[in-house]
């Protein structure tokens, strides 16, 4: 009927308005599916009249060819009643824009719900990134003398100080020694911080989050007066997934060597590179970024770690005891920087910016001479290193982690998230980064 002629008609532009909005990596992908035999348009029509189902989300469904036919019959029911809330529609929305972006190198991993990939976020351009690592580097002494270290955390890194020479008192280290630290920074509940202070038990670990929401749900963790505050104000960062919700209480605390703390993780790590206490007492030994937040929009870059302001902080806490000054070549068997993520763009940029930081020469020995000495020059001149002192970064990764893990019984999920991502089938991937000193120097 003639109906039906405009129908198919309509649907033929919006594919074209479609597959010209999604790039040529798109447009190879099966459309086809007016063809198949088994498709019916009434469902389709039915499906479109209810307004429930968007439309992209129907050509994406149609235009996959494991939803044709029955099977995308089958699911029009069910993403009906499951879009009846703005927040399950937005997720399933996006799962199907993953599915139909996926590219022919990304055809062995599984897409879930939980993907981040180039169609979400597309990659940022490495000039960009360049101008906005060697911004930071340069803009660094303003945004260390901006504003103080916020009482709280202030606070929070006198505990850390009191905990590590406690640590000392107890195992009888000799006063030349140093304890070796693990910081566990964005730790969330603290169940990578228990687990990490079993995988090490000659070290401190020190778990490290601004959600006293978070922290609380772990029973290792009692502070009263965070306790009252939470009653009194409710965090809204927390995810509400109830698998992020349900923590077991195998994770509590049984080791001595572990501390939680809630602190601004920019201040903490200033008040590390500034305390000359810590500095002879204390060594960080290694430095984890566990799944941090994403932030997988354009908008929302210089949120990231590797693109924000407190990125010359996080490279310098690895520096601290690596960085001499008397040019030997330094030892590089340990990686000092561990990162994970399941979103592999994100580690690919936060290896470029590593590379940046290196190009660049900071380190921690001529930020000490120059910035944290008596006389400091002015802060508006900016930092620009001398390089006199190179350092190289070994840099791996980054590796899929999600059939390590399963693969090895000895291993476990460290986070909540790690935990839902590998029961979903999600790939996770792992940056590391050692530190040794250039033998060109």
């Amino acid at each position: 009927s003639s109906k039906m002629i405009a129908f198919l008609c309509a649907i033929t532009v919006l594919l074209l308005i479609h597959y010209s909005s999604c790039g040529a990596s798109q447009i190879g992908h099966r459309i086809d599916f007016l063809h198949h035999s088994n498709f019916n348009i009434y469902h389709m029509h039915t499906m479109m009249r209810a307004r429930r189902l968007p439309t992209t989300m129907a050509f994406q469904r149609l235009a996959t060819s494991s939803y044709t036919g029955r099977r995308f019959q089958q699911h029009i029911t069910t993403d009906i009643a499951n879009l009846a809330t703005p927040t399950r529609r937005r997720r399933r929305r996006n799962n199907f824009k993953l599915v139909m972006s996926m590219d022919n190198s990304d055809a062995t991993t599984k897409v879930t719900q939980y993907t981040i990939n180039d169609s979400v976020c597309p990659p940022t351009d490495p000039d960009t990134l360049t101008k906005i690592v060697q911004k930071h580097i340069h803009a660094l002494p303003r945004y260390w003398f901006s504003r103080p270290v916020a009482n709280h955390t202030a606070e929070a890194f006198q505990e850390a100080m009191d905990f590590v020479n406690e640590y000392r008192e107890k195992k009888q280290l000799p006063d030349a020694s140093k304890v070796n630290v693990i910081l566990d920074s964005g730790c969330g509940t603290g169940k990578s911080s228990v687990i990490l202070g079993e995988m090490y038990p000659n070290c401190v670990v020190i778990g490290v989050d601004q959600s006293i929401a978070r922290l609380s749900r772990n029973k290792s963790y009692q502070r009263s007066d965070d306790s009252e505050e939470t009653d009194s104000k409710k965090d809204t960062s927390v995810h509400t997934d109830v698998q992020e919700n349900n923590i077991n209480n195998q994770d509590t605390n049984q080791n001595d060597n572990v501390l939680l703390l809630r602190a601004e993780l920019s201040d903490f790590w200033k008040c590390c590179l500034s305390s000359t206490q810590w500095q002879e007492r204390a060594s960080i030994y290694k430095h984890y970024l566990l799944y941090p937040n994403p932030y997988p929009k354009k908008s929302r870059l210089k949120s990231r770690f590797y693109a924000h302001p407190a990125f010359p902080l996080l490279m310098m806490t690895i520096m601290m005891d690596d960085d001499t000054s008397d040019g030997d070549v330094l030892s590089a068997e340990e990686d000092k920087l561990v990162v994970r993520s399941n979103w592999r763009g994100y580690l690919n940029e936060f290896k470029s910016a590593v590379g940046i930081w290196q190009d660049c020469g900071g380190t921690f020995s001529e930020w000490k001479k120059t910035y944290l000495a008596s006389d400091i020059p002015d802060p508006a001149d900016g930092w620009h290193p001398t390089n006199e002192s190179p350092v190289q970064f070994e840099s791996s990764g980054p590796n899929r982690m999600d059939t390590k893990i399963k693969d090895d019984p000895s291993l476990r999920p460290m986070t909540n998230f790690e935990a839902k991502y590998l029961e979903s089938g999600e790939s996770i991937y792992e940056l590391t980064a050692r530190v040794g000193r250039s033998t060109e120097s």
